[in-house]
């Protein structure tokens, strides 16, 4: 019974559910890959975008839409994490799919989100990064690769957790 209870604890920890693992992703072809570049202003007037600013070591890209019941808690949910974790180099980026730019960001607001938000009214950004429904989520790391795509916040935060639990990319440790 002991080696079975150890085995199961491997295969959990093995499948990421164990703790400080990447919790798991929906499937999405840019899982593991290179985050598509993008740079766009935000209804703010502030620019955005992949890869974020030296100081950014994850950063999260939400699409969604103001008619997206599921948005409407997923907004929220995201702004607490921005709140908490900016000063840890956090970035909440939000992109409306299919509004103007005034009804993003008034959408946005009446939604309590003060992160800066991007309409995508051309459904550029939503094209290259292959949303296909909303709300889509993606955690991006300090390096710039997809470490977890899905639709609910509370995981996205426990990847932004485990992200920032990371050595960033090329840090030294002490005893190195």
């Amino acid at each position: 019974a002991g080696a079975l209870a150890s085995a199961a604890a491997c295969a959990t920890l093995a499948l990421g559910c164990g703790p400080g693992a990447m919790p798991a992703s929906v499937r999405h072809p840019l899982v593991g890959s290179s985050a598509p570049e993008f740079h766009a202003e935000s209804t703010a007037a502030v620019t955005v975008g992949v890869p974020g600013t030296r100081r950014t070591r994850v950063t999260v890209i939400d699409f969604w839409a103001s008619w997206c019941a599921s948005c409407s808690r997923t907004l929220p949910a995201l702004d607490a994490l921005w709140r908490d974790r900016k000063a840890d180099g956090v970035a909440v980026i939000g992109v409306n799919v299919d509004d103007s730019e005034a009804a993003a960001e008034a959408a946005a607001y009446e939604l309590g989100a003060t992160f800066p938000i991007v309409a995508d009214l051309g459904q550029r950004l939503t094209g290259t990064y292959g949303v296909a429904q909303v709300p889509l989520t993606f955690v991006v790391d300090g390096a710039g690769t997809v470490r977890w795509v899905g639709r609910d916040p509370a995981i996205a935060r426990r990847a932004v957790e485990v992200l920032l639990s990371e050595r960033p990319a090329g840090a030294r440790s002490v005893f190195e």
